[in-house]
């Protein structure tokens, strides 16, 4: 029986040629799928990276107009031409004599600033953060090769 399918399948070559051509049409057929979704995934990256490219050239062009803006400002605002300003609006430089203090019933005034203490050295040296993260390559291989603490286990 086993002879007989043997040989039935040798007199129909067209199966064993059907076989090999839905395999290649197959492979094909994923090769193609897997190009495509290549080739999305290309063009979404490259649009990306172009509107990347536009934004920092806005960037650019915007930091630009805000470094001229604030030295258009501070042009204006020289002490110079403050001064200039003011005496063309009709204001004069104060006398000793004009000037006059009001008090003010009710009115607490705000708590004077208390500069923060600077961050003792001594105390954080790394920052809070864990050994694993500040320890330097020297410590490391020290530690590696000193066979008393921590070393090879």
């Amino acid at each position: 029986m086993k002879k007989r399918r043997k040989q039935a399948f040798k007199l129909t070559p067209w199966r064993s040629q059907l076989r090999i051509t839905s395999r290649t049409v197959l492979t094909a057929i994923v090769l193609l799928i897997i190009g495509g979704l290549y080739l999305a995934v290309n063009a979404r990256v490259a649009r990306s990276g172009r509107s990347v490219l536009i934004m920092q050239s806005e960037r650019a062009e915007l930091q630009r107009q805000i470094a001229e803006l604030t030295a258009t400002f501070a042009e204006l605002t020289t002490p110079e031409r403050m001064l200039e300003r003011a005496l063309e609006l009709g204001f004069r430089p104060v006398e000793l004599g004009d000037i006059e203090y009001v008090v003010v019933a009710g009115y607490v005034s705000a708590d004077p600033f208390i500069a923060p203490k600077p961050p003792n050295s001594m105390t954080e040296r790394d920052g809070g953060l864990s050994p694993a993260y500040t320890e330097t390559l020297g410590d490391w291989i020290s530690r590696l090769t000193s066979p008393g603490r921590e070393g090879r286990q």
